[in-house]
């Protein structure tokens, strides 16, 4: 792509390229340029020399400067640099009075470089709920922060009601801290985390929050898995066979399934591939899911001229995530007026604790190593990544076959499927 005037439009018009950073140039200011990460954030910088050394400089984030302060202070540096001045000396001389607000930005900056699609829900987090809630924390030097300035922070979200929220915000100071302490002995950091002198974590003993995950406990009795099968299938499309493939698809995270496209489809061996990003692996781990032959045909159902498997607009943009959530409140409250629903409501997300759940007790007893290996959970580990490299497909593809066949089949009975070809 050639260059670009990088004003407010053009900037908020560019689109994320999966894995990596993708970068565009200013057309009237050389040197110039922003970064689109994974997740979506937009970041600019500036780059030039001094004294004939290549010089990197952030400008800032898109929503936290606009693209015209951000061109007039690329401009500015430009001059600097033009003048044998170091725009950064100044800053870097503070590197001690680093603050907390700084931290947090290094942080996401990170994830960023690391390629993680949640960077732009971790920096969403952090400006709303420490930056913009607190204003004088957020100012405060990092190495001053203590424990009981990270307590009143996830404390208050915790007396709003909403302990998920704040066990993900314990986290990202936690981790933010723990990646800072470290990136003092490893040049493969950004540079703004490297500058920061932190060295220890206050919210290092802070304890998760109760009921931060109860969401996920929920899991249906078989009963109400079967009667939330019959609701699917009386969805209109594409919402059935959307709904239909999640669950023919062993539940699989819907950030994942929204990130999967027509070239992860294989049809001689009937699968779809996943790149698992989620923790801190620094690559993606290839995920393989067999493909039933009623979930190739709710793909042939959905896919149109567009890339994207997992959308509601013939491929040109994934699924959201509030788009199944949508999906599943409406069905669990069919199901409630029905008298179907036996416990408490659920969301999309226990649709996946459902299936292991079912999956693993009789008559199906689905192995919890191959259902690990089916959900990709669990799967970092040394054996996994040295010593094991079974990839257990046909043992997938039995555990698939046993839930389609426990959602059709009222006695639980499996109708046998031949495996892959294989070479």
């Amino acid at each position: 792509m050639g260059k670009l005037k990088l004003s407010k439009t053009t900037v908020e018009r560019l689109q994320p390229v999966e894995g990596v950073q993708a970068i565009y140039w200013d057309k009237d200011i050389t040197g110039f340029g922003v970064r689109v990460s994974p997740g979506g954030s937009r970041s600019f910088f500036y780059q030039g020399r001094l004294n004939g050394r290549a010089k990197k400089i952030t400008i800032g984030k898109l929503g936290r400067i606009t693209a015209e302060t951000a061109r007039k202070e690329a401009k500015r540096i430009a001059s600097m640099l033009e003048l044998g001045q170091d725009p950064t000396r100044k800053k870097e001389g503070k590197a001690a009075g680093s603050t907390f607000g700084d931290l947090l930005e290094a942080y996401v900056e990170l994830l960023e470089q690391q390629g993680k699609v949640s960077a732009k829900a971790v920096s969403n987090a952090i400006s709303k709920d420490i930056e913009t809630a607190f204003p004088k924390l957020w100012k405060k030097p990092a190495n001053t922060i203590t424990l009981d300035d990270c307590m009143d922070i996830v404390g208050s979200l915790k007396d709003d009601g909403k302990p998920r929220q704040a066990d993900k915000v314990r986290s990202y100071i936690r981790t933010a801290f723990s990646e800072a302490i470290n990136a003092r002995g490893d040049v493969n950091m950004p540079a703004s985390m490297r500058k920061l002198g932190i060295t220890s974590n206050p919210a290092r003993d802070m304890r998760k929050v109760k009921g931060s995950s109860n969401a996920k406990d929920r899991a249906l009795s078989l009963a109400e898995f079967r009667a939330y099968w019959k609701h699917v299938q009386g969805l209109p499309e594409p919402k059935r066979s959307l709904a239909l493939l999640h669950v023919l698809t062993g539940g699989q995270r819907q950030q994942q399934l929204a990130r999967v496209t027509l070239a992860d489809i294989d049809r001689d061996a009937p699968s779809l591939t996943i790149w698992d990003r989620k923790g801190r692996r620094a690559k993606p781990r290839r995920h393989v899911v067999p493909l039933l032959p009623e979930a190739l045909e709710a793909i042939d159902k959905i896919t149109g001229g567009g890339e994207y498997v997992f959308s509601c607009d013939g491929g040109l943009s994934p699924v959201h995530m509030a788009y199944f959530n949508d999906q599943t409140k409406g069905i669990c409250a069919a199901m409630q007026e029905a008298g179907e629903l036996e416990g408490e409501p659920f969301t999309a997300g226990a649709i996946r604790a459902t299936i292991e759940t079912r999956l693993i007790a009789k008559p199906y007893s689905v192995s919890s190593d191959v259902l690990a290996h089916l959900l990709s959970h669990g799967m970092g580990g040394i054996q996994q990544r040295h010593y094991q490299h079974h990839d257990f497909f046909d043992e997938k593809l039995d555990a698939l076959q046993k839930l389609h066949g426990m959602l059709t089949q009222p006695r639980g009975k499996v109708t046998a499927i031949r495996g892959r070809k294989r070479a």
